[in-house]
């Protein structure tokens, strides 16, 4: 999460949000860990947001990773 945001800091975007969810830290129940820098308004429709979606295969487990990247308003 932290190389995702430091990537996202030299481009010219106004907030970030990277969100990692399933099984974590050894942990038998589901969740999800969430950082957000700067803004990152998901409410507001004439914000442009790039979101992407991952699944990422450990040794341990399956991760899911979701990011959501504020670029500007229109």
């Amino acid at each position: 999460m932290k190389k995702a945001i430091e990537l996202t800091e030299q481009s010219n975007s106004k907030g970030i949000q990277v969100q990692i969810a399933k099984h974590l830290d050894g942990k038998k129940i589901a969740r999800a860990e969430w950082v957000r820098e700067g803004r990152v308004p998901l409410q507001t429709l004439r914000a442009k947001i790039n979101y992407c979606s991952y699944t990422v295969r450990t040794i341990y487990r399956v991760l899911g990773i979701k990011i959501w990247i504020f670029i500007d308003e229109e």
